[in-house]
């Protein structure tokens, strides 16, 4: 990787501005990339990571190494945020339900419109009711109405915010 030393940074700050640094990353390919994370976060990149979350990241690092990173008050945040993610992630989930699903009481209904047809979805204490057969997942009705692999939970909403 021209301009990059194994520390994740330039071989000179002066001779190469941040910009360009980081300007050059969508020219590497994604094992350099994969090599500029290590380098960077002194960790290998996330599994599956992709070549823009790994481009962001190692930017966001370099910035964040002369002017300082997080203050502390949100380093305290975000690790109460992730601590309180790991602990919903090891809560039991009622049967059937998972990831934004499990916030849905019983009756709740859960309806998408998909080319041109409307699908209504009911939640029930075991699972799913759609189109008067029961179903474990959100994500095997979603894959029944698309034809393809889905995320059920984003399919019907639930991943952005949008649920009770």
């Amino acid at each position: 990787m021209p301009g990059l030393s194994k520390a994740g940074g330039a071989e000179g700050a002066a001779a190469e501005p941040l910009e360009a640094r980081i300007g050059a990353l969508a020219g590497l390919p994604i094992g350099a990339l994969r090599q500029a994370w290590s380098a960077a976060w002194g960790a290998p990149p996330p599994k599956g990571a992709r070549r823009r979350l790994l481009m962001l990241g190692i930017a966001w690092k370099w910035q964040a190494e002369p002017h300082g990173g997080f203050s502390r008050s949100v380093e305290r945040r975000l690790a109460a945020l992730e601590a309180d993610f790991r602990r919903q992630s090891a809560a039991p989930r009622p049967n059937g339900h998972r990831s934004g699903a499990e916030r849905l009481p019983p009756g709740s209904r859960l309806i998408r419109v998909w080319q041109a047809a409307r699908h209504e979805v009911e939640v029930t204490e075991s699972g799913y009711l759609w189109r008067g057969r029961c179903w474990a997942s959100l994500s095997s009705i979603a894959r029944e109405i698309t034809g393809t692999r889905r995320n059920g939970p984003a399919f019907f909403g639930l991943r952005d915010g949008d649920a009770p």
